[in-house]
């Protein structure tokens, strides 16, 4: 028969007894001698002040006494373990009063919660929840890009959608933003604030321009590092609205990164101010005399290469990678479509006029099919947009050299190509369209379907007869090339 011993000793006959208990006095306590004394399956109660607190219930089993917290819901016994009595020194366990500390703790949650194990279930089951919570949070921002995955996404996605400047963008976003801030290069981009994409540009805005290039000692122009700053805002910009615009693509493998593991729910860039008045003209045009010496160096080279460099020039200055990409299909007698690409999701279609003039230049491009795909090739394959820059820039460092031009390049003659046919006369509505620049309204924009022709075909034959004059060293009066250097100091008196 087990011995159950009370702090307040009660027994069935000592009605005092019972009413001290009501009371629950603790006149007198376990103490440590009392509980070292207790045999193998004795107990010894410890009533606890308060009424309804509960006791707390010592149990020798073996060499062990476990101390449990005892209470009543509803008239019905609950037992919560306390835990072991440390009974000597060497022994684990709790001390006296330790169990009473944890005891009080747990009449707390009695009088707070009621039932103590289906609290503390409840509690152990949203801790569990918590942690599953950071531990999937954790996983995720593991998984979401950086600022520096979202920048490389950007130029491989411009890459997939075959831009061209994809080399030039990656080259610009390495040098201005993930070498010069590798910390916030490995922040997850959705933290990225417009008060960094600001602390980028003002970076940018404040540097100094990259010398040129071996050998080119031109100062570089006093507005680029603004031009550059410009372009940097914009790529950036660019690269957070293509996140957010497009949180999935099936053209991109499952494991590789999609701009949903980036989190974009605002684009910081565009709430940054751009610059003002960034763009004032930044390409020098060739005068006459330069030009002439460019057409007559052009004279020199080899059949094909000749008649694919002299096309870019008489075909008015097209851009050089919808010029090249041509394809054999989309030429006829009446002239060739092209496919206007730059900064567009869709292509616009450019219709230029063959004149007799620019037949008779690409005959050997024509008549001699290299390639199956498009008349500007040496090869079965087209040349790329670079090759016929190229053959420009090889040019400039010729002529410069010899003293005949300044050192340019194929934005140089482009720029130069618009200079002078507005020289000749040619309006800026019609080389609007033979260079097919952007115009805005929504008349030209979605309701204006006319190709043109005639004025296309009257804009190149005129420019045409005109470079021809100038291949043969004549130039016409009337037409001022200025420099960039004398337009500005005009723009700084007004």
């Amino acid at each position: 028969m087990s011995l159950e011993v009370v702090a307040k000793v009660v027994t069935s006959s000592d009605s005092a007894g019972a009413s001290q208990m009501a009371g629950n006095t603790q006149d007198k306590r376990v103490n440590d001698q009392k509980l070292r004394s207790l045999k193998d399956g004795e107990t010894l109660t410890e009533s606890l002040l308060g009424r309804g607190s509960g006791s707390i219930l010592f149990r020798r089993q073996g060499s062990v006494t476990t101390a449990l917290y005892r209470y009543s819901i509803q008239k019905k016994s609950k037992y919560h373990t306390i835990g072991p009595y440390k009974s000597t020194p060497s022994s684990t366990g709790l001390t006296l009063a330790e169990i009473r500390e944890k005891a009080r703790h747990l009449v707390e949650l009695h009088n707070a919660y009621g039932d103590i194990k289906a609290h503390l279930t409840r509690e152990a089951s949203d801790e569990a929840a918590r942690l599953e919570a950071e531990r999937i949070a954790a996983e995720n921002d593991a998984k979401q890009g950086s600022f520096a995955d979202l920048l490389n996404w950007y130029v491989n996605d411009m890459r997939r959608r075959g831009r061209m400047k994809a080399d030039q963008v990656e080259s610009m976003l390495k040098r201005h933003v993930l070498s010069n801030f590798p910390d916030m290069a490995r922040k997850p981009a959705k933290e990225i604030t417009y008060k960094n994409i600001a602390q980028i540009l003002r970076i940018v805005r404040d540097s100094k321009p990259a010398k040129r290039g071996k050998g080119n000692s031109t100062l570089p122009p006093e507005t680029s590092m603004r031009s550059t700053t410009d372009s940097v805002h914009t790529y950036l910009s660019a690269a957070f609205q293509a996140a957010m615009k497009s949180m999935e693509s099936i053209e991109i493998d499952e494991d590789d990164i999609q701009a949903s593991d980036f989190g974009i729910t605002f684009n910081p860039a565009a709430a940054v101010k751009p610059l003002s008045n960034v763009y004032k003209g930044e390409t020098e045009s060739l005068e006459q005399l330069e030009m002439s010496a460019l057409l007559q160096h052009l004279d020199t080279l080899d059949e094909r290469k000749k008649a694919i460099a002299l096309s870019a020039l008489y075909l008015g200055g097209q851009r050089l990678k919808m010029l090249m990409d041509a394809r054999w299909e989309d030429i006829d007698d009446d002239g060739m479509l092209m496919y206007d690409r730059k900064g567009r999701e869709e292509p616009l279609l450019h219709f230029l006029p063959l004149t007799p003039r620019v037949r008779e230049i690409m005959t050997p491009l024509l008549e001699m099919r290299t390639s199956p795909d498009g008349p500007f090739a040496l090869t079965e394959n087209l040349v790329r947009a670079d090759y016929t820059s190229k053959i420009f820039i090889e040019a400039g460092v010729t002529l410069s050299e010899e003293g005949r031009t300044s050192r340019f390049t194929w934005q140089n003659v482009r720029a130069t190509c618009e200079t002078l046919m507005a020289g000749i006369g040619i309006s800026e509505d019609w080389r609007a369209h033979v260079l097919s620049h952007g115009r805005s309204g929504v008349q030209s924009k979605f309701y204006d379907r006319n190709a043109y022709l005639s004025e296309k075909t009257q804009a190149l034959e005129s420019w045409g007869k005109y470079l021809d004059e100038l291949r043969d060293g004549k130039t016409r009066k009337g037409i001022k090339v200025l420099k960039l250097s004398e337009l500005r100091g005009k723009q700084a008196k007004k």
